[in-house]
């Protein structure tokens, strides 16, 4: 059933004004559903964006009023890499650091019975090389040594360090040591783990536990 709008001004006054606010409600309710609800997610959306802007902005003055000390700290770690490389021969200077560290022995008055580096330990950008020792001399003599050792520019560590006497009557005041020197060389990128191999080393060792 159609009404015009001669129709509608024929009618009572209240109907006349019940017709007119239902009319604006519509409307209202056209308007909420249509531009309102639309314009109120796109008003969430900019508040996001405008937190992660205020968010990265706050953390760019951070670093920019912090530049200084990041710069120094960037430095000192550079420092700190190179002095640990310094210390970490290559794979053309271990022999020569191991056959310093045999001298070192005969040096210091003792003879080496045994001098036989072990198989090497690869990490990530390094590899252990352990070296079997023993030596026989005076307990001076002994305690030289290892204080050489002590004192060269690369990293040797020493460990399951043993010492008896010699039980020869003539040997009276002789010792004999063993122990394992462990020195460290650098891995070239090529002679380095795949990362897939390191997974899996990780995954038995779990799997021992």
């Amino acid at each position: 059933m159609n009404f015009s709008i001669e129709d509608i001004l024929k009618l009572d006054k209240k109907y006349r004004v019940a017709i007119l606010i239902g009319s604006l409600l519509l409307l209202v309710c056209i308007y909420v559903f249509l531009f309102y609800q639309k314009a109120g997610k796109d008003i969430k959306m900019l508040e996001l964006q405008l937190d992660k802007l205020l968010t990265t902005k706050a953390e760019q003055e951070a670093i920019i009023q912090n530049l200084d000390q990041f710069k120094k700290e960037n430095q000192r770690l550079k420092q700190t890499l190179q002095t640990a490389m310094a210390q970490l021969p290559d794979k053309k200077e271990i022999h020569s650091l191991l056959q310093n560290i045999s001298n070192l022995g005969r040096e210091s008055g003792l003879t080496v019975p045994l001098f036989k580096p072990g198989k090497e330990k690869k990490k990530d950008f390094y590899a252990e090389v352990p070296v079997d020792i023993r030596l026989a001399g005076m307990y001076r003599d002994i305690l030289t040594f290892f204080h050489r050792v002590g004192e060269l520019s690369r990293i040797v560590n020493i460990s399951n360090l043993s010492i008896q006497r010699e039980k020869k009557e003539e040997s009276k005041g002789v010792l004999n040591a063993s122990c394992i020197a462990t020195t460290y060389r650098f891995l070239e990128e090529s002679e380095r783990p795949p990362p897939e191999e390191k997974g899996k080393k990780k995954k038995r060792k779990k799997r021992r536990h």
